[in-house]
């Protein structure tokens, strides 16, 4: 009697959720599953909380985008929220995946293929075909993308928030290297190399975009652009191979930085304050230094790491450094480093948010830091 009872309790459960299902999947929505798929890892085991959940079989690029992270590896393209749960989700064949970051929304692409995927926080926006050499973006949600043009040595194309086409500019004799966009939109930088005889020559121009003619150019040679970055709507830096850049948005130069002698870059982070360089003599690290310098190209401050730091994370005025399984944040104020010791950690990477939120990345998951 008692098994009777236990199955048509059982059976009375499993009619009652068929029929909640039905009456309500209307109301399902990627919130409501996200919920219960977020309650699981990939591989079925219950998911800790807390902890987000990574999969980093081939080398995912991370990054933060409205405080969320965005993962992309060769196959997948992933958002998740803060608590972890999937918010998109799209497979893809990258060979050469990136990542850019334009305030509330996130450009995958591959540097070999076509079709870059524009998403915000909870939905892909756009999918914008042409193999998207590379990318950039401003708080406004407006992006660059640099694309190959029958005819032309590249193109570099604007788009609005709505992520529609407002402007592009043909290079004719560069190749476009790197892009950047000013805050208010209203100003952008593109970096090309060429051949100038023997020498090859890098060439930046600065334009308004909606304007024919360029509003200046400057140019230096035997040093390959590597990235540009407008901070403000007055500065443009681009970072080379042996040292910075610094100029106004229409192309006078205010500075130039060197790396020195017997010096590489070892990692570059540009934030709204100042540009953090990370220098050293091997890829190791070891004995390498932190370099903060404003956007006129002036030292403000160094921090110098006895071993190789196993992560460095810059934004807003805040920044990172996991180094020896210490974590420091640091603090931009002024023209000094404010140094904050958070204590042992057992990450072997972060991220950090222009808030000063730290996103600690572990083996297979990662964790938000909690003051």
């Amino acid at each position: 009697m008692r098994k009777i009872i236990t199955y048509l309790i059982i059976v009375g459960v499993v009619l009652s959720a068929v029929v909640a299902f039905v009456v309500l999947r209307d109301d399902f929505d990627d919130d409501t599953l996200g919920f219960f798929r977020g309650c699981f890892s990939r591989s079925g085991e219950p998911a800790k909380a807390g902890q987000i959940p990574l999969d980093e079989r081939r080398g995912a690029i991370l990054a933060l985008c409205d405080g969320k992270l965005v993962s992309l590896s060769g196959d997948r393209f992933v958002l998740y929220d803060k608590a972890g749960r999937e918010k998109v989700s799209r497979a893809v064949s990258f060979k050469e995946p990136a990542l850019a970051v334009a305030g509330k929304k996130v450009i995958a692409y591959d540097r070999v293929q076509n079709t870059a995927i524009v998403a915000d926080t909870g939905k892909v926006l756009a999918e914008i075909p042409g193999v998207e050499l590379a990318a950039a973006g401003n708080a406004r949600g407006q992006i660059v993308l640099v694309t190959n043009e029958k005819g032309y040595r590249g193109k570099a194309e604007v788009y609005d928030h709505k992520n529609r086409l407002t402007y592009k500019w043909l290079s004719a004799e560069d190749y476009i290297l790197a892009v950047s966009l000013s805050p208010s939109g209203k100003r952008m930088a593109v970096a090309a190399v060429g051949q100038r005889g023997e020498t090859v020559s890098a060439r930046i121009t600065f334009l308004e975009p909606g304007r024919a003619e360029p509003l200046g150019f400057a140019e230096f040679e035997d040093q390959i652009p590597l990235a540009a970055y407008s901070p403000d709507n007055n500065h443009v830096c681009i970072i080379t191979e042996s040292g910075v850049y610094f100029y106004t948005d229409d192309g006078r130069q205010l500075g130039y930085y060197p790396y020195g002698t017997g010096q590489k870059l070892l990692s570059m982070h540009p934030t709204d304050e100042a540009l953090i360089l990370n220098l050293g003599r091997n890829e190791g690290g070891q004995h390498s230094r932190l370099i903060c310098l404003s956007y006129t190209g002036a030292e403000m401050d160094a921090v110098q790491f006895a071993e190789g730091p196993d992560g460095i994370a810059a934004a807003g005025r805040y920044i990172a450094v996991l180094e020896a399984g210490i974590l420091t944040r640091y603090t931009i104020g002024g023209t000094s480093l404010r140094a904050e010791d958070l204590g042992s950690c057992g990450a072997r990477d972060l991220l950090i948010s222009p808030g000063g939120d730290i996103l600690l990345l572990f083996s297979d998951y990662g964790e938000w830091y909690n003051d």
